[in-house]
């Protein structure tokens, strides 16, 4: 009798072995395919921050190129007063059409109208006028010349009239005839870029900067960060020549603490984009829902060896039984059926376990498929969309149905995974809104109008009212 029970615990300590073997295999394989998972998605949210603000530059630089092309602005210094009030009115309607910018004016090559140095919307050239400035003195008058003919960029300051930081894109303009004739620039103020950077939030734990270069240092294109934490992890980043690529991600350690940081150029202005995330904080939910895989695999494995130890010792039982039943002409059938009847018993005991099983592959059935949809939203957005926005309105509409679903399934759970995918969800939708505002611009169409109305409600997950 004791061999026998000795039997049984070797064979269970070798079943156990084996199968926390093959399921710590399977925590560190999914493990590592989670970290690539979240790592991804916070490079992501970087790329889409990069791509807001390209959309955001895009105006100014367009009208950049419009004003130093335009026939006003070109002869305005030979012909100053036939052309100085039009010039004047036109930056006026671009300064009014967009909020975010502070003046747009134009440096001629020389002084008009006896004491004109600028021509300014809002207007400052008397304020000018009496004054030792000069333009060509001014960092946007020179950067514009070095560029010959490219867009220069300023740093940030504060702007002497509005007392708001602002950054300076100018640009030189000439003639048919090729010469010059001054200096072309626009002002805007950084609030919106600023509001951009501090709605950043991947996980609601990452940080963002835009950081431009100045030879071999750097500089904060906006100072909106109070705590300024992070600075000695770029310092320590700048300074081992990390960012030298268009992009990339690494992890750096300080102060004992490790991030993870991924970075993107702007091909606009040649800045840095940077996400900052301590890789506790991404690699965590991963653990969690590793830990939990791991903990279920366990015990189900264990309840499945323990059934196979009790089916065993039931069957070596069934045999003898029945050996001794037919020892004595017991009748075989009866035998079989009570045989039978013990088998039905314990595969009803398993059907907790079948739950169990079913339950977790609910679990991770929810997170992958969501994870799934935004993956489609995303290659959707880049490839089809781009090439035929309105007429792929109807399909964006299905996908943010679908996306909807999960997000509805996540609101009320107290999954910590889960809420932190249907944020993920959230700031997708952000991103779809964006897109929706701009062909609100683009679009007039009534028909357009109602779909784009309808997937807004959808969005921001309010009923339509019909």
């Amino acid at each position: 009798m004791n061999n026998t029970r000795k039997k049984y615990i070797l064979w269970f300590i070798l079943l156990f072995v084996v199968a926390g073997s093959i399921i710590g295999s399977f925590y560190i394989d999914h493990l590592r395919i989670l970290k690539k998972q979240y790592s991804k998605s916070f490079d992501d949210s970087i790329a889409q921050l990069d791509q807001s603000m390209v959309e955001f530059f895009s105006t100014f630089e367009n009208a950049l190129e419009m004003f130093s092309q335009n026939e006003m602005v070109q002869k305005v210094s030979d012909k100053p007063d036939q052309y100085y009030l039009q010039t004047m009115q036109l930056f006026k309607s671009f300064q009014q059409s967009y909020a975010a910018t502070a003046f747009a004016y134009f440096a001629p090559n020389k002084v008009i109208l006896e004491n004109k140095k600028l021509i300014t919307w809002p207007d400052t050239s008397n304020e000018l006028a009496n004054t030792e400035w000069i333009a060509a003195k001014r960092p946007w008058y020179i950067g514009a010349v070095a560029e010959k003919g490219k867009i220069a960029w300023t740093k940030p300051y504060l702007d002497a009239t509005t007392k708001k930081p602002i950054i300076t894109l100018s640009k030189v303009v000439k003639d048919e005839k090729d010469e010059f004739k001054g200096v072309m620039a626009i002002d805007f103020f950084l609030d919106q870029l600023s509001n951009k950077i501090e709605n950043f939030k991947a996980f609601k734990q990452g940080k963002a900067f835009v950081i431009g270069k100045d030879g071999k240092d750097y500089y904060f294109i906006s100072n909106h960060m109070k705590n300024r934490k992070s600075d000695p992890i770029i310092e320590a980043a700048w300074r081992n020549n990390e960012f030298n690529k268009k992009y990339g991600s690494f992890s750096i350690n300080e102060e004992d603490t490790d991030y993870y940081i991924t970075y993107r150029t702007n091909e606009t202005t040649g800045w840095k984009i940077i996400g900052i995330i301590e890789e506790e904080k991404i690699y965590q939910p991963a653990k969690d829902m590793i830990k939990k895989i791991f903990t279920s695999s366990l015990m189900i494995m264990g309840m499945g060896i323990m059934s196979i130890i009790y089916i065993f010792k039931q069957m070596r039982k069934s045999i003898k039984d029945l050996s001794n039943s037919l020892n004595n002409h017991e009748n075989i059938q009866d035998i079989e059926q009570g045989l039978s009847d013990q088998f039905n018993t314990l595969l009803m005991k398993n059907e907790d376990d079948e739950d169990l099983i079913d339950e977790s592959s609910s679990y991770m059935g929810s997170l992958f498929g969501s994870q799934r949809e935004l993956e489609r939203l995303m290659d959707f957005m880049n490839e089809e969309f781009e090439k035929n926005p309105v007429g792929n309105l109807k399909e964006l509409e299905n996908i943010i149905d679908g996306l909807n679903k999960f997000r509805k399934a996540f609101e009320e759970s107290s999954l910590r995974l889960e809420q932190i995918q249907r944020e993920n969800i959230e700031n997708h939708m952000t991103f779809i809104l964006d897109k929706m505002n701009e062909l609100k611009k683009d679009y007039l169409d009534e028909d357009v109008a109602t779909i784009l109305y309808r997937m807004e409600r959808k969005i921001i997950m309010r009923e339509i009212e019909m």
